[in-house]
């Protein structure tokens, strides 16, 4: 769940909890209210009641003071007066005020108190009356009280909506600029450090993002001199190979050499003494054996130097290590797809690498029918892929070993970009990616197209 929707629900569940207690509380404040205005309301019948009673000995028109004082009541919200006689029939009875209309049936039951009749006889000389009833009718008091409640839940229904809606707007646009830093974290996981993220929004925010940005140009240089650091462990790889490759041909080049023209002599001094002695053989065989050391010097050394032959390129150069894996392993089939061009040296010599190490993982951790090899230029930069069907990756995705480490690392240096994906049908593995091309390489491909 998002940070906005906990805030939500969160607020949501607090305004609930507000109205829940404060509708208790206002019930349970009408309820008194209630009751307090019609107890007040029978206190004065019963006192006018009996005011009435005392002034009735000294009246000379009892009937007419009866009557005027049930229509006196006529109108009154809460009280009905009713005048009795002998046998309970009512014989006289005031009009009291309309009720408010129709109630739910729930409010009136939660809030109504219980009916309340008072009955006060009257003196001799009302009869035939002989009592006065007191009736208290809270419908009134409780229309005025549902009138008033609704008002107020209305009201306040409002405030927690307004309340809602302004404290979502403010989270909100307080929490916006966190996109911009979410995006950024995406950007850097890309390895672009280069785009800064706006600082917008509330301080804690924008200190947020000032953080960020620093944090960001400190991955930068920090990218940067790791870049200069491979660049420099590169080199000095390429030097001890190239050293290394120089002290294998200078030196022991001219050894086996040696050893090849020595026991060729050996060989012919032999035959003319015995053409089929043994030392003839032994002859031939140490001459056998120095061509298969001259052989594999020169293998090691392709190892040692893969950079290319003069005058060749990248194209012959990926065939001709292809057509010799294809030798190795007749039961895989290699396909190269290399556009022909000029793209520097230290580009070719780098992807010549690179395909190097990708078919031989290939060969080495799965088990492919067809290797196939695609190179071309594309916007400005030299495209690669390499695709076999030797069963895909892991389960648990790249291993990360050491060669595709090295190839990331050297690719990287050379401001491309390298990616390992699985292929679904067949199952195999992709890797691709890319390396700029520097100005003069383009305009020497575009000289040698034309």
């Amino acid at each position: 769940m998002s940070l906005k929707a906990r805030l939500a629900v969160t607020l949501t569940i607090a305004f609930l909890v507000i109205l829940t207690i404060g509708s208790a509380l206002t019930f349970r404040q009408a309820t008194q209210n209630i009751a307090a205005e019609l107890s007040a309301a029978r206190s004065v019948a019963n006192n006018r009641v009996a005011q009435l009673i005392a002034e009735l000995p000294a009246s000379r028109d009892v009937p007419g003071k009866l009557a005027s004082f049930v229509r006196a009541f006529n109108g009154d919200r809460h009280v009905q007066i009713m005048l009795i006689d002998a046998t309970g029939a009512v014989r006289d009875f005031s009009q009291p005020a309309q009720d408010g209309g129709a109630l739910p049936a729930w409010f009136v039951q939660l809030l109504a108190p219980e009916p309340s009749v008072t009955v006060m006889p009257l003196s001799g000389s009302a009869l035939p009356m002989t009592g006065a009833v007191v009736s208290i009718d809270p419908r009134n008091e409780l229309a005025d009280t549902w009138t008033e409640l609704s008002v107020s839940f209305a009201i306040l229904a409002l405030f927690v909506l307004i309340a809602f809606v302004a404290v979502w707007v403010v989270a909100d646009r307080a929490l916006r600029p966190l996109d911009a830093i979410q995006a950024g974290f995406g950007r850097i996981g890309g390895g672009d450090y280069a785009t800064p993220v706006e600082a917008a929004g509330p301080p804690e925010m924008r200190s947020l993002a000032a953080g960020f940005n620093r944090m960001a140009s400190q991955l930068d240089e920090v990218s940067a001199r790791n870049r200069r650091l491979s660049e420099q462990l590169l080199r000095l790889q390429d030097e001890e190979r190239a050293e290394l490759a120089r002290d294998l041909h200078d030196e022991v080049g001219p050894l086996l050499f040696a050893i090849d023209v020595d026991a060729s002599a050996i060989a012919r001094l032999a035959r003319r003494d015995t053409p089929q002695g043994p030392l003839a053989e032994r002859a031939e065989a140490i001459k056998q054996a120095a061509h298969q050391a001259r052989r594999e010097v020169r293998r090691i050394l392709g190892g040692l130097r893969p950079g290319l032959l003069p005058g060749l390129g990248l194209k012959v150069a990926v065939e001709t290590m292809l057509g010799e894996l294809a030798r190795r392993h007749p039961d895989v089939a290699f396909v190269a797809d290399v556009a022909d061009g000029d793209w520097g040296g230290p580009t070719e010599t780098l992807l010549q690498r690179v395909v190097r190490e990708a078919v031989n993982n290939a060969l080495r951790h799965g088990h492919p029918g067809r290797i196939a090899v695609h190179v071309a230029p594309r916007d400005g930069r030299l495209w690669f892929e390499i695709v076999d069907d030797g069963g895909g990756l892991p389960a648990g995705g790249p291993t990360g070993g050491f060669g595709l480490i090295g190839m990331r690392e050297r690719i990287e240096a050379a401001s491309g970009d390298l990616t390992v994906t699985q292929v679904a049908l067949p199952p195999g593995v992709r890797l691709s990616g890319s390396v700029p091309l520097a100005a003069h390489d383009e305009a020497r491909q575009g000289g040698r197209a034309a």
